[in-house]
């Protein structure tokens, strides 16, 4: 029987510290500005809502959301004024916002190569359909957990743009105050999905925000960073969603390939998958066994 390792991510918290965007009220001179300002490389879904408003007329509709386009300047989503003409009003906003696109839907046919360098063969751990000791938020549902030894090269999955990076953390274990400590590589692909790489090694980032990159390119090295019980690799594909009044982050079914031609499966619980790419590929089999081997 092969090693499951367990692991639980909430990267959100510290990517909203780390993400260059802002949301801000600017006063105008009888009214005030909601202004957003997006510095990095992916778009920013946001949502805003008014509290204890005061004789406030916005010029749109709350709860108002939008899309904030990556590199961005000042960028005004709304205008709000005094509803009677001389009168003082007051207002309080209260926001939220996710990395991505709301309106992103994963592309029909799209498929991901297995993230880790070609002539390594590893098992899929936690995966859709199998055994789970996490993955039970919809941010993870579909993701996968894939065992490797400690700054095993992590490839891209998938042709993108690279959105967010973090390789300072140093530390991995099962206490929950590791639980938004993982160092990870997000990338964004055209279709406006995004892929996580999470629980990388300390130092172990490749790659830099806005850097494009080709399916196959090192992007790090994985590791046991975060909450973690041991080396490995989670992959997942995500989107936002306007779930009810609440913006969510969610993780997508997705297809790995091997061989080319391809072969295209749904990665499983216990597949032993080869990244091989030079010739006619063959959906890997389940197999026993913890340890990676040279694919032949």
């Amino acid at each position: 029987m092969f090693v499951v390792v367990f692991c639980s991510l909430k990267l959100m918290a510290a990517e909203q510290q780390n993400y260059p965007f802002t949301l801000e009220s600017i006063k105008e001179g009888n009214s005030h500005s909601i202004v957003a300002r997006n510095r990095g490389a992916a778009a920013v879904s946001v949502r805003i809502s008014l509290a204890n408003s005061r004789n406030a007329a916005p010029d749109s509709p709350f709860p108002l959301y939008a899309v904030v386009p990556p590199g961005s300047g000042n960028i005004s989503l709304a205008r709000i004024r005094p509803a009677a003409t001389g009168a003082s009003y007051s207002f309080r906003t209260q926001t939220s916002w996710m990395l991505g696109d709301y309106h992103a839907r994963q592309s029909a046919g799209a498929i991901y190569r297995l993230p880790y360098a070609n002539g390594l063969a590893f098992h899929i751990g936690q995966a859709p359909g199998g055994p789970l000791s996490t993955h039970r938020t919809p941010d993870s549902e579909f993701a996968v957990d894939i065992g490797m030894p400690e700054r095993t090269p992590v490839v891209a999955a998938r042709d993108g743009i690279v959105v967010y990076t973090e390789a300072s953390e140093s530390y991995g274990g099962r206490h929950p105050d590791l639980m938004s400590r993982a160092n990870a590589v997000r990338i964004q692909h055209s279709d406006g999905t995004i892929a996580l790489y999470a629980h990388l090694a300390h130092g172990g980032v490749n790659v830099f925000p806005g850097q494009r990159v080709k399916a196959g390119m090192q992007i790090g090295l994985s590791g046991s960073t975060g909450y973690s019980s041991g080396p490995h690799l989670h992959f997942a594909v995500q989107t936002v969603l306007r779930a009810g009044d609440r913006l969510t982050t969610y993780s997508l079914p997705f297809n790995f390939y091997v061989g080319r031609p391809p072969a295209v499966f749904a990665p499983r619980f216990g597949m032993f998958a080869a990244a091989q790419y030079a010739s006619p590929g063959r959906v890997p089999i389940t197999v026993p066994g913890p340890k990676a081997r040279s694919a032949k």
